[in-house]
């Protein structure tokens, strides 16, 4: 059966409906900004490749056509390969596991708005919810570890476990998704997967604060200490 919602978490979905087409707007910026990041680092190799090349035609004195033709041309393939690679993926759920982490909450969100029509009416508030919370873990994924076991966790639960939650709903023919089976539709069973999901990640998202919260516990006592209990 499907959750309810507290007040609280009705109040958040609320603005989160709101604010969906700011949220929407900002999970682009994001994939773009790591798409300049990209043509950067290839204008600046280019660069140094070309800066390479003159200083050793300077050194052999001089270069032939031929050499410089071949040389701007490996540039120009320098410059396209790392313009593009490695490639912000479509959201697409076969393709969320090969984004880059700091794109990866972004991404998702894309990739579920993109599933919302497919999906029952009953699951809107638990996508919203979900938006809320991946727009919530977005800033903390720039900075994760690619390779630390907070990021694998993150991973598996955004690329692998809502893919295939909302993968397996929608392979279900839309005549049987609301006839009860193992004691509640399979509706209701999708909408408290989701329900989990968004649960999930505010509980990662909160794991992933809590050496800042600890800090600035612990900064909030000092400042106590030394201006108001001196005081």
């Amino acid at each position: 059966m499907a959750r309810g919602r507290s007040p609280v978490q009705q109040e958040i979905i609320r603005a989160a409906r709101r604010q969906r087409a700011a949220r929407l707007y900002n999970a682009r910026k994001e994939r773009w900004r790591f798409r300049w990041r990209r043509i950067r680092r290839a204008f600046l190799a280019l660069a140094v490749f070309l800066i390479a090349a003159i200083g050793t035609g300077i050194f052999m004195d001089g270069l032939s056509d031929t050499t410089w033709l071949l040389t701007m041309l490996l540039g120009f393939i320098v410059f396209v390969v790392l313009s593009i690679y490695p490639a912000t993926p479509r959201p697409r759920a076969d393709q969320l596991s090969g984004v880059e982490l700091a794109e990866l909450a972004g991404s998702t969100e894309l990739w579920l708005e993109a599933r919302r029509r497919a999906l029952p009416n009953a699951a809107i508030d638990a996508i919203d919810m979900i938006g809320v919370r991946l727009e919530q873990l977005a800033p903390q994924l720039a900075t994760l570890n690619e390779s630390g076991p907070a990021a694998r966790e993150v991973r598996k639960l955004l690329a692998e476990h809502l893919p295939g939650l909302v993968d397996s709903y929608s392979r279900i023919p839309p005549a049987l998704r609301n006839k009860e089976h193992a004691g509640s539709t399979p509706s209701e069973q999708l909408v408290d997967g989701l329900c989990v999901i968004a649960d999930e990640i505010e509980a990662m998202s909160h794991d992933l604060s809590r050496n800042d919260l600890d800090a600035l516990a612990t900064r909030n006592r000092f400042l106590e200490t030394k201006y108001i209990d001196q005081g």
